[in-house]
């Protein structure tokens, strides 16, 4: 980041300049599908959409998709990369580190599927973020989380990751659940279930 500019600018250059993250391969879409496959009229929200990729993913596989970012770039670049898949895929700016805003946008038991796809490690607060989503899936619904562990990264790029303390904060509170590694020593899916009440 460039001194003397916020966090949020930053992103915001990262993104109108089309600057994203890892993509989406055909190996990670299958396995998306095969944890949570979705069903007729199913949810989901994508936070920390970033350029749209994984939100693109959703709606390709049937979900009805809102797409969700604090950066107005990576929004912006989201609604207009993927305006083909409206009305399946929408977006909104949203700040997810922002309790009350969450409170106010985001309906409660509203989603099949919440996702954060390589997002979770930039927010500050795990144990927050994971009561927050706690109250965002209907029963019976997800939360996958998409992340790099910081044991398989060097110790200069352990920013990027969650650590084994920020796994248990995020996984605290979902009784159900499993992971699977999209490679051996790459990214791990965390796939958390809220009972069915």
């Amino acid at each position: 980041m460039v001194a003397g500019t916020s966090e949020r600018d930053h992103w915001d250059r990262h993104f109108a300049a089309g600057n994203g993250f890892r993509r989406v391969d055909a190996h990670e879409a299958r396995s998306l599908a095969g944890a949570v496959p979705p069903r007729a009229g199913a949810r989901a929200l994508d936070v920390g959409c970033g350029l749209g990729t994984y939100a693109a993913v959703l709606a390709g596989l049937g979900y009805r998709t809102l797409a969700v970012d604090w950066s107005e770039a990576a929004v912006a670049a989201t609604r207009d990369r993927y305006a083909d898949l409206e009305p399946r895929l929408s977006t909104r700016r949203l700040d997810f580190a922002d309790a009350a805003e969450v409170t106010v946008r985001l309906p409660r038991a509203g989603f099949d599927l919440v996702t954060m796809r390589l997002a979770l490690a930039f927010l500050p607060d795990k144990t927050a973020v994971a009561d927050r989503v706690r109250g965002l899936p209907a029963p019976g619904g997800h939360w996958l989380v998409t992340t790099c562990l910081t044991s398989r990264l060097p110790t200069e790029r352990h920013r990027i990751g969650l650590s084994p303390d920020d796994v248990a904060a995020m996984t605290d509170g979902w009784p159900l659940g499993h992971w699977y590694d999209l490679e051996p020593t790459g990214m791990r899916c965390f796939v958390l279930r809220r009972p069915t009440d």
